[in-house]
Order: structure tokens, then sequence, then C-alpha cells
């Protein structure tokens, strides 16, 4: 991956260029070369209710403000987190197989 340097990564931030969706590779948290990607703006939203126990929510909240990002952004990481993992241990089950 080629990696773009600080300087010029800040110099794009300065001109208000976004930067995260295409530089910041969240799999791996490395910067390089930028990569397509859908923009979440583009996608549909679906808004759902979730019942939460309140123990569980206060342990989000306090999880969300130690990352310093919303409750909504912590359950949607944590969600992609889980789909992420269960479709990596589907694919090794049937690769054992």
């Amino acid at each position: 991956m080629n990696n773009i340097s600080i300087k010029e990564l800040e110099k794009k931030i300065e001109a208000g260029e976004e930067v995260v969706d295409r530089y910041f590779d969240s799999t791996t948290t490395r910067v390089g070369t930028p990569h397509q990607m859908i923009s979440r703006r583009r996608q549909d939203i679906v808004t759902t209710n979730l019942e939460i126990p309140s123990p569980m929510l206060n342990e989000l909240d306090g999880m969300a403000t130690e990352l310093n990002i919303s409750r909504q952004a912590l359950i949607k990481m944590m969600l992609r987190r889980a789909l992420d993992e269960h479709y990596l241990a589907k694919n090794q089950i049937k690769s054992e197989i």
C-alpha cells in the first residue's frame, strides 16, 4: 500500500477534502492509497427500534464516552464487527470441510 505523508494528509484536511473514506482502511487502521468505497450517504438507511436493558445501555454509553463517539456509532461499529466475525467463522468452517 502506498502511504501518504502526514503533511499531505493535513493539507487535504485543511482544504476540506474528505480523507477518512479515501485514505483510511478501517480493517487495518493503516493510511494509504485511496480505495473505492460506497458512500454511506448513498446506502439505503433504515431506522429500527431496539430494546436494550438499562445496565447494558449504561455500559454502551460508558464505552462510547471513552471512545469519544456517539452511542449509535458504537452500536453500528460493534454490529459490523460481529457480522464480520460471523462470516469469517462461517467461511473457515466451510474451508475445513
